[in-house]
């Protein structure tokens, strides 16, 4: 939906300023002694900043508001009206208040928009005759309205699209038909019967309330509409989040092909065409388009032709997820965190995010180590807006009435999942060994309910190897598995360990970790946890192990490189400056 503030604030100024201007025309007296467009743009001054003030000057709020003075400061001082200049005013006042605001969504999201609309609208506008339309005179008006509605709708979809992708990674496929009906709805209707409400609430409450249900009435209309269209699998798309590259492409191109445009419909209506400039214009857009393709064809070979293995622990708050991105593009991703209590979804807000900053679309394997909300719940959005081909996980059952979205998920997705345990066998993917060193093949509680320890105890454990490096994925096991490990024999030695149930002091026990002999050991936990992990005890245990001990609640997503020999690190937060950027492994 585009913003309303904007038609709101011209709208009040407008409606004023024809109101007073009328009620002063009334008088011959003021018409003779006064400049009556002057008065009526200084009251209309007075009511738009009260409006501005009512509806809470927020940054559309505010630089609709600043646009307006300076159209009305121009009516008093009799200059000339510029939208660019009109535009950039207001923009340099609300960051002269508050510098911050360049940084903020909303005001990039609201100047964009604006712009873009000034810049395309006009010139979209012109590619039709309007006086020449073969329409009934009585269907011309309506016309010119659905269609300049339509245009300022794709203007300011086209200015906001790169945005709007960089910071939701989402775009609206049903934008124009939600304007077309909620911008009349809620930017005339509504706000119409708002002002009257005011009007008459001066001397009637009964007919102010009248027009505060009507307006109601309008509004509930709207968002029903609204969120019918929102309900449709395919009102929205996600897309790969953009690089400042790309979006700087985009919007040159979108500049150029205005301008291209602007030069048929010069040259059809025969208004100063130049051929020189329209020459420019074309090889500007060949170059432009040149560089898209080529920067689209370099990310996918890149994934293709890649060797290097890279694991990234993400910060999902207390819990785990962990996506691993195999040599030539293969991904797979590891638990995907979440909250039991809480309606925040971290595979929607924080998983998804991260993988479309990764340009991922596609996740061959899904491994759930075990079905607990911390590890399971984010998964869920995974498997239903990202290409699934896999679900890795132990014999150890999902209940189906506590997690009845992951069923339908798998169901509905279509999605093969595989029952793993020790017997697996090794696993290649792309030269990247995968063994599974944890649980046994079977579950057998022996008709007892299992207690939420025995399935921690139950967690998959995966170690991941390249070449002369290992990773170790061990879920959220407890001492008591650990020691069942290390008394097997099992092949534990990694150079970077995840670290056992979030930093638990019922795991991470001393021989546990003397027998992996991890470099790195990273805890995935949630800052300020009411657990207290990472335990502090823990913490010391890796301390005197050697192991250099990274945490997603101090550090950020953790994330290691590797070419089978070489590993490289790196934090989303660099708070540690020694981390070591390159370690030789063996």
């Amino acid at each position: 939906i585009l913003s309303i503030s904007g038609l709101h604030v011209g709208m009040v100024a407008a409606s004023f300023f024809v109101l007073i201007f009328l009620i002063l025309k009334s008088s011959e007296y003021l018409m003779l002694k006064f400049n009556i467009v002057k008065i009526a743009a200084g009251f209309s001054f007075v009511i738009v900043l009260l409006y501005a003030v009512i509806a809470g000057m927020g940054v559309t709020v505010m630089r609709a508001t600043f646009m307006a003075f300076v159209f009305l400061l121009a009516l008093i001082f009799g200059r000339q009206k510029d939208l660019y200049n009109t535009l950039a005013i207001a923009g340099l006042m609300i960051l002269a208040v508050a510098p911050e605001a360049l940084f903020d969504i909303s005001f990039q999201l609201s100047f964009v928009s604006v712009l873009a609309i000034i810049y395309i609208t006009p010139r979209l506008n012109g590619l039709i005759q309007h006086k020449n339309l073969p329409l009934p005179s009585w269907l011309q008006s309506p016309f010119r309205y659905l269609y300049m509605t339509i245009m300022v709708c794709i203007a300011a979809t086209l200015g906001t699209l790169p945005l709007t992708v960089f910071y939701f990674d989402r775009v609206s496929l049903v934008t124009i038909a939600a304007n077309l009906i909620a911008v009349p709805l809620l930017g005339t209707l509504t706000l119409a019967l708002a002002m009257f409400f005011i009007l008459s609430a001066f001397f009637s409450e009964v007919v102010a309330g009248f027009f505060v249900q009507l307006a109601a009435f309008a509004t509930r209309i709207s968002v029903n509409i609204i969120n019918h269209l929102a309900d449709f699998t395919w009102s929205s798309v996600s897309l790969s989040k953009p690089s400042l590259m790309e979006i700087a492409l985009f919007y040159l191109l979108i500049f150029f092909a205005v301008q291209w445009i602007d030069e048929i419909r010069k040259k059809k209506n025969r208004l100063h065409f130049s051929s020189s400039r329209f020459a420019f214009i074309n090889y500007a857009l060949i170059f432009i388009v040149v560089m898209i393709g080529a920067n689209a064809a370099y990310l996918t070979l890149r994934e293709r032709i890649s060797n290097d293995l890279t694991v990234t622990v993400i910060d999902v708050g207390q819990g785990n997820s962990a996506l691993v991105q195999f040599p030539k593009g293969t991904n797979m991703m590891i638990d995907g965190g979440g909250f039991s209590k809480s309606s925040f979804d971290v595979g929607k807000g924080i998983v998804a995010p991260f993988l479309h900053k990764q340009r991922i679309r596609r996740i061959e394997t899904v491994v759930l180590s075990h079905p607990h909300p911390d590890h399971l719940l984010g998964l869920i959005y995974i498997l239903n807006h990202f290409n699934v081909s896999q679900i890795w996980k132990t014999a150890l059952p999902v209940n189906p009435d506590i997690y009845p979205e992951w069923e339908s998920a798998v169901k509905t997705n279509r999605i093969k999942t595989l029952l793993l345990g020790v017997t697996a066998g090794e696993k290649n993917v792309n030269g990247v060994r995968i063994k599974i060193l944890w649980p046994p093949d079977h579950v057998d509680p022996g008709g007892k309910a299992l207690s939420h320890n025995d399935e921690n105890d139950l967690s998959m454990v995966m170690k991941i190897t390249y070449g002369h490096v290992s990773f170790l994925f061990p879920g959220d096991i407890s001492s008591k598995v650990e020691n069942i490990l290390v008394r097997s024999g099992a092949d534990l030695r990694s150079d970077v360990l995840v670290v056992p149930h979030h930093g638990s002091n019922h795991s991470s026990s001393s021989d546990f970790i003397r027998a992996v002999g991890c470099r790195f050991a990273v805890v995935s936990a949630g800052r300020s946890n009411v657990f207290r992990h990472p335990h502090p005890g823990v913490v010391e245990r890796y301390r005197r192990a050697g192991a250099y001990l990274f945490r997603t609640d101090c550090d950020g997503a953790v994330t290691f490189k590797t070419d089978g020999h070489h590993l490289r690190t790196e934090t989303f937060f660099q708070k540690t400056a020694d981390i070591p950027e390159k370690q030789q492994i063996r």
